[in-house]
């Protein structure tokens, strides 16, 4: 049995279909009905009905891939964690969620630059859970998130609380307010726009701006779900209506939405860096004093800048 068969196998259980896979794998389809089929020789069970359409699993298919999935995907990231260990070079790829660009990271690139000229930068928009597989997998070297990530491989660093501020259409009712309380959002239609699929409550899949109302007994009575945040605020300004942002994006379409500070003023977003645990690229400790350089020359409070030691 090898990688290359489970791969195989857990890529046809996906699609349903041998001749997607084969094209996805970059295989013919006799060569990929080959791996299943030594696969299921080795097993001894058949593991997928070939007389159905789209393809279905065996009940011992079900059972071999419900238990090998995660395994085979932890061996692959481990595969490439090993070849890229001990890599570095003379280019930074960060991967960033739209907020975080919004804010201060154009400066903190800059600033970057003028320490390292030499230093190749490349930036990659990554949603926050995705980049954990995007790290593993060698895709960016670190990245700027707003989420708490579990995941062993990955160490991350809290860099700082960006306040929250509630965007209302600028004919808004309450838009002449000098702030306004999550209390007063719940009978408005509340724009989410995080890419997974999230639900209210306090679980690790809770909507972190439905959270936001759960975490004070709260529950908005009107959602609509958008792509991501761009999307969002277009929708506020076409008067559909509101959402939460970080302060940074107070300067996005600021003819169409008006934005008010949230009342109390401790309602706050997390800004992470995130990278492997076993990082040897040495750009990443210049990276992170950049980062702090910003923030103390803009007056903004931070966590210990103790971390740098640790990278």
């Amino acid at each position: 049995m090898n990688l290359t068969q489970l791969n195989a196998f857990i890529h046809v259980a996906n699609t349903g279909s041998m001749s997607q896979s084969a094209k996805d794998l970059g295989l013919s389809q006799p060569t990929l009905s080959r791996h299943i089929a030594q696969l299921e020789q080795l097993l001894g069970q058949a593991l997928i009905d070939r007389y159905r359409r789209p393809m279905t699993l065996t009940p011992a298919g079900e059972f071999f891939y419900l238990h090998a999935q995660k395994s085979v995907s932890e061996l692959n990231e481990l595969i490439a964690l090993t070849q890229n260990f001990g890599k570095s070079s003379n280019t930074l790829t960060i991967g960033f969620v739209a907020s975080i660009l919004y804010g201060l990271l154009p400066e903190i690139i800059s600033k970057l630059k003028s320490t390292l000229p030499s230093l190749e930068i490349k930036l990659i928009e990554v949603s926050s859970n995705d980049q954990i597989h995007a790290l593993k997998s060698g895709e960016i070297d670190v990245g700027f998130g707003r989420f708490l990530l579990q995941d062993d491989f990955v160490r991350q660093i809290f860099l700082r609380h960006e306040p929250l501020a509630v965007a209302l259409p600028i004919q808004h009712k309450l838009a002449n307010n000098d702030s306004i309380s999550l209390r007063e959002l719940i009978d408005e239609t509340l724009i989410l726009y995080h890419r997974k699929p999230m639900i209210l409550g306090s679980g690790e899949h809770s909507d972190p701006l439905l959270h936001l109302f759960y975490e004070r007994n709260l529950t908005p009575l009107h959602t609509n779900k958008a792509r991501d945040i761009q999307i969002a605020l277009g929708l506020v300004s076409a008067g559909e209506g509101v959402t939460l942002v970080p302060k940074s994006l107070t300067t996005v379409r600021t003819e169409q939405i008006q934005y008010l500070p949230l009342s109390p003023d401790n309602i706050t977003s997390p800004i992470y860096l995130n990278t492997l645990t076993d990082t040897t690229n040495p750009n990443l400790k210049a990276l992170l004093q950049a980062t702090y350089a910003v923030y103390h020359d803009r007056q903004i409070e931070y966590a210990p800048a103790d971390n740098i030691d640790k990278l």
